[in-house]
């Protein structure tokens, strides 16, 4: 592998025994046909695990050499984020999950890598392509609607997979304080109101798991981070006139290769538990 990578692959992990090989292999195809063979890495953040994760982890650092693994002792979604972020050398970043990740998005951002600095890819941007149960549409509704009353966000989504330029997106990232579940949104936020060329896209999206944790708890948590979210922000200027676009899902699929390239969104059968 050079010396610094193209891309960087940033996968947070906990408790995927039933998904990460399958998802890991798959991912390495598009990615050797997309970028190029050694010309990215995986950084696979293992996340508190208490199944055979990290043994997978191994498994799969000796099969791509240059990945980078790091374990965290305790889950903290925003705390793994972080330390992919700081552990990763690509000139780029793909941030995905492991149960899902779309060719489509992955091709298209990479197309367009020079034109965006951040780009989103968003479940909420086309309603015809979320498989987002009733309830959980309401709850993704009500979040965004705070984020769109507290903090002017344009956006659909602040959450989900992501492809950024590392280079332009590290100084915002160094000024981030969130943790948990709204540490993306934090330098989603910081990254519209520092001028950088952001764009969303939809993404195809279902729920395929049971949830981790209660909905209530989540509630919770959510309610407190955004009241220590919008303190943090709050502090934060707008630095010029906002730049960002959001895109079709047509657009996407079109200029990334059309039916050919749709066709390969991968969706990973989850195993048992979440």
């Amino acid at each position: 592998m050079p010396q610094r990578p193209e891309l960087s692959v940033i996968v947070p992990i906990y408790n995927e025994e039933g998904l990460l090989w399958e998802s890991a292999e798959s991912l390495a195809g598009e990615l050797d046909r997309l970028v190029g063979a050694r010309n990215w890495q995986f950084v696979l953040i293992d996340n508190g695990s208490a199944d055979e994760s990290p043994t997978i982890v191994k498994r799969i650092a000796a099969r791509w050499p240059g990945a980078v693994t790091l374990r965290l002792p305790k889950p903290n979604y925003g705390a793994a984020l972080r330390a992919g972020l700081e552990a990763a050398t690509g000139v780029w970043v793909y941030l995905i999950n492991v149960d899902f990740w779309d060719a489509a998005f992955l091709a298209w951002s990479w197309q367009n890598r020079q034109d965006y600095d951040l780009i989103l890819g968003s479940k909420r941007a086309d309603p015809t392509i979320n498989g987002q149960t009733r309830y959980r549409r309401v709850l993704s509704w009500g979040l965004n609607a705070a984020f769109a009353l507290i903090f002017e966000f344009v956006g659909m989504d602040t959450h989900g997979i992501k492809f950024c330029n590392l280079g332009r997106l590290r100084p915002i990232l160094q000024r981030c304080v969130m943790k948990r579940g709204q540490y993306d949104s934090e330098f989603t936020l910081r990254a519209l109101r520092a001028g950088l060329r952001v764009a969303e896209v939809p993404v195809p999206y279902a729920d395929k798991r049971k949830n981790r944790n209660l909905m209530i708890k989540k509630i919770a948590w959510n309610l407190m981070d955004l009241f220590r979210l919008r303190q943090v922000v709050q502090a934060v200027p707008w630095t010029g006139p906002l730049n960002y676009h959001r895109w079709s899902r047509a657009d996407v699929e079109a200029a990334a290769g059309g039916a050919e390239v749709a066709s390969r969104i991968v969706t990973i059968k989850a195993g048992p538990g979440d």
